[in-house]
């Protein structure tokens, strides 16, 4: 969509009950387009029965189940590890003498607690010493200190204990407190239950319950790219039709994200950006900029973490359509060591709160976070991003100053 269209179709667009009759034949003559969804709507899910598809308490529950070595689910001590094994690779010193003790654990005899003092998932081993603490953030965010004021408990309650602390959110927001919680998606989650779904033969109804649970988090949590695809395409077919059936339109997350990288691309073409589209989805628009490319060039012979030659982005992240922040990411997975060596020098003139040893992705730069009305208002959103650009500009102007680099244009 480009500029101007989405106002347009608001404001310009008159439609009389003849329209909406012709709008209404066309779909129905076109209803094969809708094929491509039988993957999603064709199957059963209990979630969705449930009505409990983003209700958080529904997940902690789910997890701690999964998290129970000796529950009914047949898949033993293997999620708990996985979690714990997760911890260990994103959130460990790799020098920590504790990794071959804490990843050798049998993890059998741990106690897993819902709601203990408030903390959503609470494992614990007495025979081991050991305990690992989930807070658990869908729709919510943090409030109250509460990360600091639920690890002072477990300090006090639980001495003497080797402690992980999760902080886990649909995408892996950064907390509040970054050095003592690691930070974990669901998309991470996702990762370790379909590997070990794959290695056990479960139980026909434990099957049907996991497999549920795994839909539901790709599709309403993670978020499912192809499936926003096709119905981005039927919709833009046929949106007459569809609003006249539906009472709710794509959600707003959809429709911002439209309106960014609209944006994203008229700025590309006046190249005062690159957006790169295929590292693009609903939730972040990501893109480059010549005075980055130049402080930190694309590898010749390494990948990053977003399996791109480039080791930065600038991320334009989404949150669910109310509100968006423009930051810079940095990814240090197989980054060769001049990159690094840069890398450290960024950190050092504007230090990222990750500061571990074995950091996998650090911010450096972060605006603040802009609120949409609720009408999305397409020229009020592209002046925040324009406003947003320049504090890039600056931003980047500023590190070449504090870098002491030649001046880049």
């Amino acid at each position: 969509m480009s500029k101007g269209d989405f106002i347009e179709r608001q404001s310009t667009e008159i439609y009389t009950e003849e329209s909406d009759l012709a709008a209404l034949r066309a779909f129905l003559l076109d209803i094969d387009c809708l094929t491509p969804l039988n993957e999603w709507t064709g199957t059963f899910n209990l979630f969705d029965v449930l009505k409990i598809a983003r209700t958080e308490i529904r997940h902690s529950n789910v997890l701690s189940w999964l998290l129970t070595p000796n529950e009914n689910h047949g898949l033993g001590d293997s999620i708990l590890k996985g979690f714990i094994q997760y911890v260990v690779t994103n959130f460990y010193d790799e020098n920590d003498p504790s990794i071959f003790s804490t990843l050798l654990m049998d993890c059998h005899d741990f106690v897993i607690q819902r709601e203990w003092r408030y903390i959503d998932i609470l494992a614990t081993s007495s025979e081991h010493k050991f305990l690992l603490a989930i807070e658990n953030k869908i729709d919510s965010s943090e409030h109250d200190d509460q990360l600091n004021r639920y690890k002072k408990i477990l300090d006090t309650t639980y001495p003497g204990y080797k402690a992980m602390y999760i902080y886990l959110s649909p995408s892996g927001d950064e907390s509040s407190d970054p050095d003592n919680w690691c930070l974990m998606g669901y998309q991470d989650v996702l990762n370790i239950i379909e590997a070990e779904r794959t290695k056990k033969k479960l139980l026909p109804e434990v099957e049907l319950l996991v497999d549920n649970y795994i839909q539901t988090v790709r599709r309403d949590i993670v978020g499912d790219e192809n499936l926003a695809k096709i119905c981005a395409e039927i919709y833009a077919k046929h949106q007459r039709a569809l609003d006249l059936i539906y009472e709710n339109r794509p959600d707003k997350a959809f429709l911002l994200a439209e309106i960014v990288q609209a944006w994203a691309k008229e700025k590309t073409t006046a190249d005062e950006i690159e957006v790169v589209l295929d590292k693009c989805s609903k939730a972040m628009t990501r893109f480059k900029t010549g005075t980055m490319s130049q402080i930190l060039p694309d590898s010749k012979d390494t990948l990053s973490g977003w399996n791109t030659s480039n080791y930065y982005f600038y991320e334009i992240r989404n949150f669910e359509g109310n509100a968006f922040i423009v930051s810079l990411a940095v990814s240090s997975h197989d980054i060769p060591d001049d990159l690094l060596e840069m890398c450290n020098r960024i950190n050092a003139v504007f230090p990222s709160k990750i500061q571990k040893n074995n950091w996998q992705w650090r911010k450096h730069f972060a605006t603040r976070k802009i609120k949409v009305d609720d009408e999305l208002n397409e020229e009020k959103i592209y002046q925040h991003l324009d406003k947003c650009l320049n504090e890039v500009k600056v931003f980047e102007k500023e590190l070449i100053e504090k870098l002491n680099l030649p001046f880049v244009d």
